[in-house]
């Protein structure tokens, strides 16, 4: 059975439109995928580089680290017990000519790699005294943060605050060796 020239013509029309139209329904899709596996491998490399960078600087991060551990060892009063830190606090005061009327030691708070030594002080001043009293508690060596500050004015005298603050002192636990 021999094929006329319209019937050739008609059935290499139809090949090649089942051909052309089964590639596209084969390959549009594939290449959506692709084209979204190549978005994320590119995000995962530049994520790798970033992350490269960072291990790149590793070594000088370790060296600063290590520096300011050794600065921070060799000058900071280090505070064992809430008692130091209220000792630290007396001393201040006096310098300053405040003296703490009611003080508090609050429960000490372990951390990964460090204790906080909180307390509570009550005390009256002057505006002077007071701001020398909270200047020497910033800084003087160790670590030690002031979470809050609560200032009133006596009723019964107008050049004197009632003063309220809260401390904490921070003790790295590798100071008193590693315990």
């Amino acid at each position: 059975m021999a094929l006329n020239r319209r019937e050739k013509t008609l059935l290499a029309v139809t090949v090649g439109v089942v051909v052309i139209g089964g590639n596209w329904l084969l390959f549009t899709p594939l290449s959506n995928r692709w084209k979204k596996v190549n978005g994320a491998i590119k995000e995962q490399r530049e994520l790798l580089d970033g992350m490269r960078a960072t291990l790149k600087k590793a070594p000088e991060w370790k060296a600063e680290y290590e520096e300011l551990q050794a600065k921070m060892g060799s000058g900071a009063e280090h505070f064992a017990t809430t008692t130091d830190v209220l000792k630290k606090i007396e001393g201040v005061g006096e310098a300053a000519g405040v003296l703490p009327s009611n003080r508090r030691p609050m429960a000490i708070v372990e951390k990964d790699t460090y204790r906080e030594l909180p307390v509570v002080c009550a005390f009256d001043a002057t505006i002077d005294s007071l701001v020398k009293f909270l200047e020497g508690m910033q800084t003087g060596s160790g670590f030690i943060i002031i979470d809050q500050l609560r200032i009133q004015p006596r009723p019964d005298s107008s050049g004197i605050l009632k003063c309220d603050i809260q401390i904490r002192a921070l003790e790295s636990k590798t100071s008193r060796g590693g315990s």
